[in-house]
């Protein structure tokens, strides 16, 4: 799968479009006749499918998701902490899927049980795990942005050479390509400043919950660390929608890094 197309599924993702609204069943009133042995059976193999084919889908979406946060190269001692983190939470939100489905398999369940599993399911998903994933998303998309940032700095330092060689040789077609390639020099300049931005306080985003955490163990004192850790400008308090505001600067910087080729592709074309 390509990296823009794991995007688009990931981003979707992280906007809540893959959900279980469909698994949340209605509630029987108590004036509701009482089915029939034969209709009741039907309903809880019918319930019960569904449900194991959403938890497969939550499963196969966490593997992919867990490969995803695997395959990322990180550069420091407090971003491999960050990484360890969310594979431990994948692990726990694994071990839940698991745990629902082995109520599921049991022989002797039943239908209320099932529509219990289910809202939980949902609820886990919408809370828990809905946060985690935008985290995780986050994490994914940062790293492989900077990926890219660094095969387009390659390739506009190739294309400077380029120039400069036109330049030399006296061709009036360098004119041209040097404005389209300052075009493209600031296009890039932004991106790395969105992506950036973006990673900085993904990082201040994930440390901010960690000292929250170690001041409740610790009651307050502080603890050193001997980790070194990359100079963020950390804010006292973070904004409730950080993560939508990091997934945006990801996507916008995508958005030039896009833009830059597109003046690539101008400069070759001007040849």
């Amino acid at each position: 799968m390509s990296f823009l197309k794991k995007t688009v599924i990931l981003t979707f993702m992280a906007l809540g479009l893959f959900s279980f609204k469909g698994l949340v069943f209605a509630q029987e009133t108590k004036n509701t006749p009482a089915p029939t042995p034969i209709s009741e059976i039907s309903e809880l193999d019918s319930k019960r499918e569904m449900l194991s084919d959403a938890l497969k889908a939550s499963n196969d979406e966490l593997k992919e998701l867990r490969e995803g946060i695997n395959s990322i190269k990180v550069e420091n001692d407090g971003w491999q902490k960050i990484k360890e983190d969310l594979l431990a939470q994948a692990d726990k939100s694994k071990d839940y899927y698991d745990e629902a489905n082995d109520k599921l398999k049991s022989e002797d369940i039943d239908l209320g049980t099932i529509k219990t599993l289910a809202k939980e399911l949902k609820s886990f998903r919408e809370t828990t795990f809905r946060e985690y994933l935008k985290k995780s998303i986050n994490f994914i998309l940062v790293f492989e942005v900077a990926d890219l940032l660094k095969i387009a700095d390659s390739r506009l330092d190739k294309i400077s050479s380029d120039i400069d060689r036109l330049q030399r040789q006296s061709i009036s077609k360098s004119k041209p390509l040097r404005v389209l390639f300052s075009q493209a020099q600031k296009y890039l300049k932004l991106s790395h400043n969105l992506n950036d931005s973006a990673k900085k306080l993904l990082y201040s985003d994930f440390e901010f919950l960690n000292q929250e955490t170690l001041d409740e163990k610790s009651g307050g004192e502080e603890i050193k660390s001997n980790t070194e850790l990359p100079e963020i400008t950390r804010p006292e308090k973070q904004p409730a929608d950080s993560q939508d505001i990091i997934r945006d600067m990801s996507q916008k910087s995508l958005e030039e890094l896009m833009n830059t080729y597109y003046s690539f592709v101008k400069m070759s074309k001007s040849l």
